[in-house]
């Protein structure tokens, strides 16, 4: 009959095999606990950021152009790089979109303004329906950014009609951070997308 006893050699064996998975297990359950907490915290401060327009103001009853981002996502954003593109064409400022898109009208209504604005009986920019522009890079967003607001009047109409139709094939490319320093890069109001850092 066979010695069915354990030396002590096979039980300290058999002891410290079950504490080695034992500490393996452990640990990957604290990996997982930690991935996990890492992913929560991650998805409370992801901000996401979308385009869009609009022509008609409510709250003055008023035509009125407007351009926004707006952050509909956890945490602030830091947007770090704002590209537009109109009919496949890549434009690295508001500008030069506004050249692109609405010139001759656009240069036209410039030169008018100007000159309209030296009339000591038009002294004010409002009347004209100059617009009024806030910085959209190196800027943090929480709620939405008006970037470009302007109410038709006599001297922009032909300027003001132009955009009002263009402005629906804009599609900006927006490169923003979060305040953990994750990145993401968005098209229009596409997926936003992670990246290692903006360009």
């Amino acid at each position: 009959m066979k010695d069915r006893k354990i030396s002590s050699e096979k039980l300290n064996f058999i002891i410290a095999i079950c504490a080695i998975l034992i500490s393996a297990a452990s640990f990957y359950a604290t990996y997982l606990q930690a991935d996990a907490a890492n992913k929560q915290v991650k998805a409370m401060t992801m901000p996401l950021l979308q385009f869009g327009s609009g022509n008609w103001d409510e709250v003055d009853k008023k035509d009125k152009l407007t351009l926004s981002f707006s952050n509909v996502g956890a945490g602030a954003a830091m947007i770090k790089t704002v590209n537009f593109y109109y009919q496949d064409k890549k434009y690295s400022s508001f500008e030069s979109l506004l050249v692109a898109c609405c010139d001759p009208e656009y240069g036209l209504f410039l030169k008018k303004a100007q000159t309209t604005l030296k009339d000591q009986s038009v002294n004010s920019s409002k009347t004209i329906g100059f617009p009024m522009t806030r910085p959209i890079e190196n800027t943090a967003l929480i709620g939405e950014n008006k970037f470009f607001q302007m109410v038709l009047t006599q001297y922009n109409k032909n300027f003001w009609i132009k955009l009002n139709k263009a402005r629906r094939l804009f599609e900006p490319e927006m490169c923003f951070c979060s305040l953990l320093d994750d990145c993401y890069i968005t098209r229009g109001n596409g997926i936003a997308k992670s990246v290692d850092q903006c360009l």
